[in-house]
């Protein structure tokens, strides 16, 4: 690997660093805020409109996903450091990444379903139109045009397509070692 290769994966390696940091600072941030609220039901960091134990809840679960994505991407690039290539264990850090990013996305869908419920208007669904029309409408501007969870799964189509050509560079270096 050339010098320019190898600064490049440390930049990307203090980046994640920074990221686990501050994520594991938010996750501080949260719990210590959380305890007070189950407690006596006090919520003062909440932003306004939004419900406490949902919003405590995913803001939580989403600070611990963004850790465990960091340390397996710092996983990945130190492994890539030494060898040059991915392997078989980098297709598991995809997995991890692809589930955690279909996670993210379903949390964010959670949450912005339940903080804006009042817009579903369940009291108009009453036939099988009106259902379709609710569900399409309250999906279209809830998950699209508000708050848009469809980059997560973009993201994880994404790394799943470039999990797919690893494990076809694989199964050709396996079998051309196989092979000499």
């Amino acid at each position: 690997m050339s010098k320019r290769q190898i600064s490049f994966i440390s930049l990307i390696k203090m980046a994640l660093w920074a990221a686990i940091f501050f994520s594991t600072e938010a996750l501080v941030y949260y719990i210590r805020w959380f305890v007070p609220f189950l407690n006596r039901q006090v919520a003062n960091v909440v932003p306004p409109g939004k419900v406490p134990l949902l919003w405590f809840t995913t803001q939580i679960c989403n600070n611990i996903i963004l850790v465990i994505v960091g340390v397996l991407l710092i996983r990945l690039f130190n492994k890539y450091k030494k060898t040059g290539f991915f392997d078989s264990e980098s297709l598991r850090v995809f997995d991890g990444v692809i589930l955690s990013c279909i996670g993210l996305a379903i949390l964010g869908a959670i949450q912005t379903i339940g903080n804006n419920f009042y817009e579903v208007h369940f009291n108009q669904w009453i036939s099988v139109g009106a259902i379709t029309n609710g569900l399409f409408r309250s999906f279209t501007t809830l998950l699209i045009l508000r708050e848009p969870q469809t980059m997560y799964f973009l993201f994880a189509i994404i790394l799943w397509a470039i999990k797919q050509f690893v494990t076809k560079a694989l199964v050709f270096k396996n079998e051309n070692e196989a092979f000499v």
